[in-house]
């Protein structure tokens, strides 16, 4: 894509969408940044040019792709009201409790992000989110299920004690 009418073509197609080099390279940055803020110290140079971690990367762009378009489907979205509270309140934006367009245009820069990237992908994880959430707050029951249930609800025991008073026992004993 460096020359000129180069490119096109992207590095990976899900559901007719495609992922394009420049998000694969983006996100590998992103991971590698992450990686190397959690390593610390002990961070190891050569991880960062293993094809493993851009196949990891890449595999997570089409889960990533995958769930979207099931939001997508399901109409899930987030407004750009929404959005720019959520952006505002976010206490690395902000100084003494005041959102800083300096710094958060700052912040995004040093991280190699714009402000419609993040914007964007910040877009993407609460959309994310609001499909995980539904996923985890619906519940239903298949027959087999309820009649287990059912059984263990109506179960009795039939339940027998003996008390058996310890000083007999203490009469004579020395530790």
């Amino acid at each position: 894509s460096i020359l000129v009418g180069g490119g096109g073509g992207g590095v990976a197609e899900v559901n007719g969408e495609e992922i394009t080099p420049q998000e694969l390279e983006q996100a590998l940055n992103t991971q590698q940044r992450r990686l190397i803020a959690a390593m610390g110290d002990n961070f190891d140079p050569a991880m960062l040019e293993d094809d493993a971690l851009k196949s990891q990367v890449l595999n997570s762009l089409i889960d990533r792709k995958l769930l979207m378009q099931s939001a997508t489907g399901l109409n899930l979205s987030v407004s750009n009201k929404e959005l720019g509270g959520l952006i505002g309140s976010m206490e690395q934006f902000q100084i003494e409790g005041v959102f800083s367009p300096e710094l958060y245009r700052s912040l995004l820069s040093s991280a190699g992000f714009t402000p419609g990237y993040f914007k964007n992908s910040l877009q993407e994880d609460v959309t994310l989110s609001q499909l995980r959430s539904g996923l985890a707050g619906t519940e239903f029951v298949t027959p087999l299920e309820l009649a287990l249930n059912a059984r263990f609800d109506a179960e009795q025991r039939d339940l027998n004690y003996l008390t058996i008073p310890l000083a007999k026992f203490l009469e004579g004993m020395s530790v």
